[in-house]
């Protein structure tokens, strides 16, 4: 499934353009990029040295229930001394990869980097928790450059590593991050595949991933005879979407956490809150003038969730405008995934939904976010719900029925050509 999402990357560029005549092709500054971070060892942004509960009073407004946290201010800290070159990581940035590590409070931080592919930049998130034991629960690590390894380090000893998902991002990574840890206990969403190795759905399956695995995670209210209780089960509950359909590539899986001493939901795809400006750290990829340009920042969103880049009357993106400043499911994951499993995909959230949580700290874009209650969370997934596909729902967003043409699209090329589940 993921292999295609990549493919369409592609298409996508090709595909927008035909939509509105007037898009840029910012894939020719992409490269452009890429090939001046490849030539340059030098970090082109401001190196913060200071982090901490120093976290900025700033208003963050409350939508369908959901807020970006103060923590989210608070100021990042990097260690570009220690190195920020690693290669081969699976896209983008190679020689400048940076990391900006930032305290989300209750005893967890965010090591994110960048991830960029064709026409798409986006921030890519390695959560980490500070358990009761004292050592590391590490969600989803990214490349372990000398930076990423030190700012890691600084928190405490590595206990446990888990891949939430087997999405190429997340999973290429891993065997690198586990040789640099060889004594971190490993744990792994299932139905991994594609270029990284494969693993089933328990230990008794073939398993070809590299790098040892001590469990293949379900759900943490289910016994498995084929994979043990994990150590970290004490702490946490989980629950696990798993759609595996004869006509894709591969299965999709991801694994939700409750970190249940902070009432803190641990989420790696599921859903997304897109702020008003871009993290710091994409200036150590783009120059300031392009950072500053208006139409920068709701362009990148965009092409991040596949709508395409049509502007109203007004000058501005209406589909930015409609997924803005809220929690929400990303529109390439309700077109590509949700449309096709959506008893499955409305199981899983639902189960999530019973958590007790009052925010969500994710992989992509902005958190924590706060939220008024898990049915905030679970309202990001309303459009499941048959009466709600009629009638609408206030906690969707607004998007335009000519901003669907896209992942529309992509659905109709990939039923044509027979390469997908319909």
């Amino acid at each position: 499934f993921y292999c295609l999402v990549i493919s369409f990357i592609y298409i996508s560029g090709w595909y927008a353009s035909a939509l509105n005549k007037n898009v840029q092709n910012t894939r020719r500054d992409v490269f452009r990029s890429t090939a001046a971070a490849i030539l340059t060892s030098s970090a082109s942004g401001i190196l913060l040295k200071n982090e901490a509960a120093n976290a900025q009073t700033l208003p963050s407004p409350v939508s369908n229930g959901a807020y970006l946290t103060p923590e989210y201010y608070n100021t990042p800290v990097t260690a570009a001394s220690k190195g920020r070159f690693y290669f081969p990581t699976l896209t983008p940035p190679f020689q400048n990869r940076a990391t900006y590590r930032t305290n989300r409070g209750r005893n967890a931080w965010a090591l994110e980097q960048l991830l960029t592919f064709s026409n798409v930049t986006a921030t890519i998130t390695t959560n980490v928790i500070r358990l009761e034991s004292g050592g590391l629960w590490v969600h989803s690590p990214q490349w372990p450059t000398g930076e990423f390894c030190a700012l890691l380090e600084e928190l405490g000893s590595v206990e446990h590593v888990v891949l939430p998902c087997n999405a190429f991002e997340h999973a290429a990574p891993m065997k690198a991050f586990c040789k640099r840890y060889p004594r971190a206990s490993v744990w792994v969403s299932p139905g991994q595949y594609g270029p990284f190795g494969s693993c089933g759905r328990s230990l008794a399956d073939p398993c070809t991933l590299g790098y040892r695995v001590d469990g293949i995670l379900g759900n943490s209210l289910d016994g498995d005879a084929h994979t043990a209780r994990p150590p970290w089960a004490d702490e946490f509950e989980y629950t696990t979407l798993y759609v595996s359909l004869p006509e894709n590539a591969g299965p999709v899986s991801e694994v939700a956490f409750l970190h249940k001493p902070t009432k803190t939901l641990v989420a790696t795809d599921a859903v997304v809150y897109i702020p008003d400006s871009p993290s710091p750290l994409f200036s150590t990829y783009f120059d300031a003038d392009t950072i500053r340009e208006p139409e920068f920042w709701p362009r990148t969103v965009l092409q991040s969730v596949f709508l395409p880049l049509r502007k109203d009357d007004g000058g501005k993106y209406p589909g930015y405008e409609a997924i803005r400043g809220r929690v929400l499911r990303a529109p390439i994951l309700r077109g590509f995934n949700d449309a096709r499993a959506p008893e499955l995909t409305k199981s899983w959230i639902d189960t999530v939904g019973q958590w007790n949580f009052d925010r969500v700290i994710t992989s992509h874009f902005a958190s924590p976010i706060g939220v008024s209650s898990p049915q905030t969370v679970k309202s990001a997934f309303a459009f499941l719900n048959a009466d709600n596909a009629i009638r609408g729902d206030d906690n969707l967003p607004p998007i335009a029925c000519q901003d669907w043409e896209l992942l529309d699209g992509l659905n109709d090329f990939i039923a044509a050509n027979k390469i997908g589940a319909p």
